[in-house]
């Protein structure tokens, strides 16, 4: 079995997912994944992965008890992340060192944004905690993924006439992440970057190689962006009170992509099977850590 400690909300859930589903297609094991966390430590987080269709074994405990060294809410695990935060260098070196040495009998704990490479050994079950945002874990089973992350539930009625100017027209999906980006102050210095500045430059980078493509906008504020942001072109709005899964759908039956620095936004470009333009920001995080989750063939903007 592979128990999988899961975190976040429903970009995050799908990088997890992901991991496991390839760890899956290596080792032939069943999948757990295990919500005690999610919903002890984080009960604004929901468990959204129920929404979709998944493999068919994968199995949801809500009390499984890990081991205790891969609860990284405990107050031990967020006094030694903390310490080691301080040396970034040694940081670095302790987590893979420690990575190396758990992966041997079957624990993969890994904290980090960087991509480490996975090396299986055969073990009857495997404990998996971290959120492993990059491709690299799983782009050889893309085409899986393609088929098992689809929503369970069908097409909201409301949004049939959008979904087919979606699906018929040039569309770029642009995604303005607000809420606590903007709001709270400590996740607003790590993670704010993207302005309007930045999502009116990628549209008109599109726009100059798509000239008849339309603008559809995707926001946890869709009422600011009305009222801030200006595409001098044809605008479409998703309401912006669908559930996160219709929204992925909606996102991800696009075209083009101006994406923010957000795991729901990039999972959108990443289930898209159109081929189109993709804007990123130049960076994901202020500080400016290094990450893998950036895809071949992407094109840039400074922010």
């Amino acid at each position: 079995m592979i128990y999988v400690d899961v975190k976040g909300n429903l970009g995050n859930q799908l990088f997890i997912y992901s991991f496991a589903r390839s760890l899956q297609k290596q080792t032939g094991q069943k999948i757990c994944l295990n919500t005690t966390y999610l919903s002890k430590y984080y009960p604004e987080y929901k468990y959204s992965l129920d929404d979709y269709i998944l493999n068919p074994n994968v199995y949801v405990e809500k009390k499984k008890k890990l081991p205790f060294f891969m609860n990284i809410y405990s107050l031990p695990s967020k006094a030694i992340l903390r310490l080691l935060a301080k040396s970034p260098k040694i940081d670095n070196r302790i987590s893979i060192l420690a990575f190396n040495f758990f992966s041997k009998y079957g624990f993969f704990i890994w904290l980090k944004e960087t991509y480490i490479n996975i090396k299986i050994r055969p073990h009857k079950n495997y404990y998996v905690t971290g959120f492993w945002q990059s491709p690299k874990y799983f782009d050889q089973i893309k085409k899986n993924l393609e088929n098992e992350l689809k929503p369970k539930h069908n097409l909201l009625k409301h949004n049939k006439e959008l979904f087919d100017i979606i699906c018929q027209k040039e569309t770029i999906c642009v995604t303005i992440r607000r809420g606590d980006y903007v709001s709270n102050s400590k996740i607003k210095d790590s993670y704010y970057l993207c302005g309007p500045e930045y999502f009116l430059e990628g549209v008109n980078e599109i726009r100059k190689k798509y000239s008849e493509a339309v603008v559809v906008c995707f926001s946890d504020d869709i009422e600011w962006v009305k009222n801030n942001i200006d595409f001098k072109c044809e605008t479409y709005y998703e309401s912006g009170t669908d559930p996160v899964w219709e929204k992925l759908r909606l996102m991800s039956a696009c075209k083009h992509f101006v994406i923010s620095n957000s795991s729901f936004s990039w999972w959108a470009e990443y289930l898209s099977t159109r081929n189109g333009c993709v804007i990123a920001p130049s960076k994901w995080y202020v500080d400016e850590r290094p990450v893998d989750i950036y895809r071949e063939g992407w094109k840039y903007i400074k922010v």
